[in-house]
């Protein structure tokens, strides 16, 4: 009978061999599947006759040829493949999109620009206005084609956030259920749903970064991001995306547990969804506001120099563009959050285009202090406390001011703070005919026929039409002045043309020095450096010579402001004086191309240790078919051996039972 025992153990340990490996090549081409082996040990001897006689086989263990330490690689390449790689897919869509000569700003600035120039030519003509008006359009619209294209971008990165957080937390729930089953399972852990769940994290690491931990208990409890825990044994937390209360452009990510949930939109890294987060924070917010900020710098500089000029209608200019401190504008530059429990109401005047920068801010009130945050680093760069409303707040460093309306925060409340962000959607034209274009200065200035020196206006500035020498009465300068020098030498005094009739203002003035520019107004002194304008004399006037300044009446001819509105075009205006409006937009347009260059360069070489990752996993788990043929081979022989030894068993069964009959 012991003989008899120990073939039948042979022959189910090497039946189980046999089916162990049919099952590894049944699975072969399965993914994530580990290779099993049916672990052979021998049965405890018996002792017999002073002797320890064997009993035969048994299967200790049916284990999969498995190393953690290949899977937590795996894991990492995989999350920093899918998250460069999700990154790389939207940089280069923005890089295309900016870069392109069609749908790029910088070519519609050029067109209004040149169409500025034929207005230089020819002050007067209105087909020459009307193309500027046109070109003024178009650039406009070029900036709104690219907001609007930003945007639809930036809606997809949202959709495609909240359907990423919805599988995580599908993902989430599955690995749970698989926890309880394999530490609730008798014996060792089955290794093909270790292989499920194994695989199940592999595709959670796509979406993000994940770090698990193996418990005594069979237990593997997952942590994405930055650490924040997504599965505890059997229990699970969900990852929402949910439309950000202080912005609702922008999706955030909460991780929730029953009815609690904290936002972890900052501690989510790797993946797909590292990726969107991270292009969505460098690429596609500093877009936004670079568009915005260089609209704003051109309809402010451009709305402040063309007022200073004079119309075909012989009135002084107004905004040309839209008025970037509107109040509806201001308004928009500032979004209270939908959890805020105070009243209080905040716009944004924009002070200075050329120190704006391209990011964001948050402002809250904590402790009775507003802390402003810069949302590029989460750097505090200001702080104050709560004024009364109404109330402003200046701050010159960033180049705005921000206006409390009305009502009071209380703590906790936050506000987001977008100075630039959405100005290319705002971007209007003001002036609606070609008449309006204020191309000629509304100041004239002629020598009369009578002067003998050599003295001449060599220029002619308009600094301010809002004062009294220009509102007081409309469409006239209010005195019309005679500069008329003297017998000494540097001397001049001042006369009031209103009525044609000199009227001495002022007399025996100094300091003109012959051969060199001379401000006039300056130095006459007070009140006249107040005018709003400066006249400009060299030469060498002799006594009695005159310089009559007048409103420019029916200038038409004259190209005086149209020609400074043109040199708008290469003055460095922002960046702190380092870039025109061509030049900031170039930054941005580099900035993205060289971060989608690097971000190629990092994806290739994340699929390539990814694809190590994996072959170094495949060369120790994976089905090698040769050689589960040669397993099958020995077993089967093994088995079949065993299946000879229970005949001979019976056989010499047999033979007992002969000899006693």
């Amino acid at each position: 009978m012991g003989l008899f025992d120990i073939s039948v153990s042979g022959l189910l340990t090497n039946q189980t061999s046999i089916n162990t490996t049919s099952h590894n090549i049944a699975n072969a081409n399965v993914e994530g599947y580990s290779r099993q082996r049916a672990s052979q040990e021998p049965r405890l001897p018996q002792f017999i006759g002073g002797n320890y006689l064997g009993t035969g086989v048994e299967v200790a263990t049916i284990k999969r040829i498995f190393e953690a330490t290949e899977q937590l690689e795996l894991q990492a390449t995989t999350s920093s493949f899918y998250s460069y790689d999700t990154y790389l897919d939207q940089a280069k869509r923005l890089d295309g999109l900016l870069a392109d000569s069609d749908s790029g700003v910088n070519s519609a600035i050029q067109n209004f620009f040149t169409a500025l120039q034929g207005v230089v030519n020819d002050p007067a003509s209105i087909p020459a206005r009307q193309v500027m008006i046109s070109e003024g359009e178009m650039m406009i619209s070029r900036f709104e084609l690219v907001y609007n294209q930003l945007e639809s971008q930036n809606n997809e990165i949202n959709t495609n956030i909240y359907s990423i957080a919805e599988e995580i937390s599908s993902l989430a729930t599955s690995i749970a259920n698989l926890n309880n089953q394999i530490a609730g399972s008798a014996g060792s852990p089955p290794p093909d749903l270790l292989d499920k769940r194994d695989l199940q994290i592999t595709r959670l690491s796509e979406l993000v970064s994940v770090q698990t931990i193996q418990q005594e208990d069979g237990n593997l409890n997952v942590f994405i991001g930055t650490g924040q825990a997504l599965v505890i044994g059997s229990f699970s937390s969900a990852v929402e995306g949910r439309l950000d209360p202080a912005d609702p452009r922008s999706m955030r990510l909460y991780l929730a547990s029953g009815n609690s949930s904290i936002d972890v939109t900052q501690n989510i890294v790797g993946g797909e969804l590292g990726g969107l987060l991270k292009v969505r924070d460098e690429l596609l917010e500093p877009a936004f506001n670079t568009l915005g900020r260089i609209a704003i710098g051109i309809a402010d500089n451009f709305n402040a120099q063309h007022q200073l000029g004079m119309d075909l209608n012989n009135q002084l200019g107004g905004n040309f563009f839209v008025d970037i401190n509107d109040p509806a504008i201001q308004a928009r530059r500032v979004i209270s959050s939908t959890a805020n429990a105070g009243s209080s109401v905040a716009t944004l005047t924009i002070d200075d285009p050329n120190v704006l920068v391209d990011t964001n801010y948050q402002m809250y009130l904590s402790a009775g202090n507003f802390q402003l945050v810069d949302l590029r680093d989460n750097s505090v760069v200001a702080s104050f406390a709560q004024p009364a409303s109404p109330a402003s707040v200046t701050m010159p460093t960033l180049g705005f001011t921000i206006n409390f309306l009305s009502g009071a925060a209380v703590d906790g409340d936050s506000f987001k703070i977008q100075p630039t962000r959405n100005f290319s959607q705002d971007f209007t034209m003001a002036i609606t005919t070609p008449e309006q274009i204020a191309a000629a200065s509304p100041i004239r200035a002629e020598q009369l026929i009578s002067n003998v020196g050599s003295g001449s206006v060599t220029g002619i500035q308009v600094f301010d039409t809002t004062t009294a020498a220009f509102t007081t009465v409309p469409d006239s300068l209010t005195p019309p002045i005679r500069i008329e020098f003297g017998a000494v030498a540097g001397e001049f005094s001042i006369y009031d043309m209103t009525t044609g009739t000199p009227v001495l203002m002022a007399g025996g003035l100094t300091g003109y020095v012959p051969n060199q520019d001379n401000d006039m107004l300056a130095l006459a002194g007070a009140p006249f450096d107040t005018y709003g304008y400066e006249i400009t004399l060299n030469g060498d006037p002799q006594a009695g010579d005159s310089f009559d300044i007048s409103y420019n009446f029916n200038g038409v001819g004259n190209n005086a402001n149209v020609s400074l509105l043109g040199e708008l075009q290469f003055a460095k205006t922002l960046d702190n004086g380092n870039s025109n409006y061509q030049q900031a937009f170039g930054r941005i347009v580099s900035h993205i191309g060289v971060s989608t260059h690097s971000a190629e360069i990092k994806r290739d070489a994340a699929e390539t240790l990814m694809f190590q990752a994996k072959e170094r996993k495949m060369s120790t788990s994976g089905v090698n078919l040769d050689e589960e043929a040669a397993n099958l081979i020995k077993f089967q022989q093994a088995y079949e051996a065993s299946a000879q030894v229970i005949a001979v068993a019976r056989t010499l069964f047999q033979t007992v039972l002969d000899s006693v009959r």
